[in-house]
C-alpha cells in the first residue's frame, strides 16, 4: 500500500542538508523560504518606518492632509463659470475663501478618518503607507493637525457669504458622521461621497452669488456616484479574489458586481439626461445647436468610463485613471473647446 507523505517527512525535508558540492534543491529553499500561509496579511515594514525627524514629520503631516485630492475643490468655481462666468470675476475673492474652507474640511476629515482606521490600514498593501498608519505621525501630532485645519475653515467661513458657510459646515458634519458610522453603510457610504461633490458646486454657485441650477446639482451628483460605484466595484473585485473585501472596506460585503453594475448604468443615464436638460439653459441659452453638440461627448466619457471599470479592471483611483486615459484626454479637449465657444460667442 502506498504511503503518504506525513509530518515527519515534512519536518525530514524542511531541515534536509545538501551533500558538499551539490546545488541546493527546492527542498533546501523551502527551508530558507518557508512558505507564507494563505491568511497571513503582513506586510514589510514600510522604508519610513524609523523615527522621522522634524523636516520628515512635516512632509508626512502634509501628506496626510492628501494635496492631491484639493483639486476636487475646484467644482466651486464650476456653477459660476457654467451660469454666470462674470459672477465669478466679481465674487473671486468669496470663491477662493470657499476653495480654502472646503480644503480646510476635508484635511480635518482625512486626519479623522486615517486615525479611525489605522489599524485597518497596516493590513493594506498601499494604505499601509499613510502617515499614521506606518507610524511617522501619532496621535497628539493628528490632533494638533486636525485642530490647525479647523482653526482655518473657521476664518476662511468668517469672509464668505452666509449661505456657502452653512453648506461648507453642512459638509462637515455629514463628513463626519461619515467617519464615525456612514462609511459602513451599503449604498449610504457612497450617496455621501456624492453629496460631498455636489455640496461643493452649490457652495460655490453661493459664494458667486448666481442661482442655483438643479440639473447642474443633480449631473454633477450622478456622475461623482457614478465614480464612487466603480470605485466600490474595483475595490470588490480585487480584494474578493484574496478573500479580503470585508477586511478591506466592511461595506463591501453588502454589494455584488451585478448590483454595482446595474447601479453604474442607471447613474449614467441619469448624467447625460441631466445634462442635456442643463445646456439648454445657461452659457447655451443662446446656442442650442452647440449645446447639442456637446453632448455626444458627455456620452462618450461616460461610457469609457464604463469600458475602463469592466473591461480594464481599473477605477480604483478614478481621477488618476481618467487623467492618464488619451481617449478620454482627447475627448475632455474637445468637450472643452466647444464649452469655450458656447462661453464667449
Amino acid at each position: 500500500m502506498a504511503e503518504f507523505p506525513g509530518k515527519a517527512q515534512e519536518t525530514t525535508v524542511r531541515h534536509a542538508v545538501p551533500e558538499a558540492g551539490a546545488h541546493p534543491g527546492p527542498a533546501a529553499s523551502l527551508s530558507r523560504n518557508p512558505p507564507i500561509a494563505p491568511d497571513d496579511t503582513s506586510f514589510p515594514p514600510h522604508p519610513d518606518a524609523s523615527p522621522p525627524t522634524g523636516e520628515g514629520r512635516v512632509r508626512a503631516a502634509f501628506r496626510l492632509l492628501r494635496p492631491r485630492q484639493w483639486v476636487k475643490n475646484g467644482l466651486v468655481v464650476v456653477a459660476p463659470l457654467a451660469i454666470d462666468p462674470d459672477a465669478l470675476v466679481k465674487g473671486a475673492g468669496s470663491v477662493a475663501a470657499v476653495f480654502a474652507a472646503f480644503t480646510a474640511a476635508a484635511g480635518a476629515v482625512y486626519v479623522l478618518n486615517d486615525w479611525l482606521d489605522r489599524d485597518r490600514d497596516r493590513l493594506h498593501p498601499e494604505k499601509r503607507h499613510r502617515p499614521l498608519a506606518s507610524g511617522r505621525i501619532g496621535g497628539a501630532g493628528a490632533l494638533l493637525l486636525a485642530a490647525l485645519c479647523l482653526a482655518v475653515l473657521a476664518t476662511c467661513l468668517l469672509l464668505v457669504p452666509p449661505a456657502a458657510a452653512g453648506l461648507v459646515g453642512a459638509y462637515l458634519v455629514v463628513n463626519l458622521a461619515y467617519c464615525l458610522w456612514l462609511k459602513h453603510q451599503p449604498l449610504v457610504d457612497v450617496s455621501i461621497v456624492a453629496l460631498g461633490f455636489a455640496l461643493r458646486v452649490a457652495a460655490g454657485s453661493a459664494a458667486a452669488g448666481v442661482p442655483y441650477s438643479s440639473y447642474l446639482l443633480i449631473c454633477v451628483y450622478c456622475s461623482c456616484l457614478l465614480l464612487s460605484l466603480g470605485k466600490r466595484r474595483h475595490e470588490l473585485a480585487l480584494h474578493t479574489a484574496v478573500g479580503e473585501a470585508h477586511r478591506h472596506r466592511p461595506a463591501l460585503q453588502h454589494y455584488s458586481v451585478g448590483l454595482l453594475d446595474s447601479l453604474m448604468m442607471v447613474m449614467l443615464a441619469t448624467t447625460v439626461i441631466s445634462y442635456a436638460l442643463f445646456t439648454q439653459g445657461g452659457l447655451f441659452s443662446r446656442h442650442p445647436l452647440l449645446a447639442t453638440l456637446t453632448l455626444p461627448f458627455a456620452v462618450f466619457a461616460g461610457a469609457r468610463y464604463l469600458q475602463l471599470v469592466v473591461v480594464h479592471d481599473t477605477g480604483g483611483e478614478p481621477g488618476r485613471d481618467l487623467s492618464r486615459d488619451h481617449a478620454m484626454l482627447l475627448n475632455a479637449a474637445l468637450w472643452l473647446g466647444l464649452l469655450i465657444i458656447g462661453a464667449t460667442t
